[in-house]
């Protein structure tokens, strides 16, 4: 089964953003993260489908056409990126300014 994924370096690679998902879906429930959450965990979910797509790619169980695999795993990498920026620009935007005293 782990032959379908890729291997085990592609199944490591997999468990890692959905670490990240699990870790978000933790922080949001103890910490206060002012919304961010609302883009990073669809930056981890586009991480975790970049690296199933891989995965299958490389793998015996699906054999996805030539150009929908790289244009595919293109579109969730740049999801990734811009989903995860604008997460840490929220975080930025709502930040209090540590000079400022009233």
């Amino acid at each position: 089964m782990i032959e379908w994924l890729g291997g085990e370096g592609y199944v490591v690679d997999i468990a890692i953003p959905l670490f990240g998902i699990l870790l978000v879906g933790i922080s949001s429930r103890v910490a206060e993260t002012n919304g961010s959450e609302r883009y990073v965990f669809p930056a981890f979910c586009c991480w975790l489908g970049y690296e199933v797509l891989l995965g299958l790619e490389a793998g015996t169980l699906v054999a996805l056409p030539r150009p929908l695999g790289p244009i595919g795993a293109v579109l969730l990498l740049v999801g990734f990126l811009g989903l995860l920026f604008r997460g840490l620009y929220a975080l930025w935007k709502v930040r209090e300014p540590s000079g400022s005293s009233a």
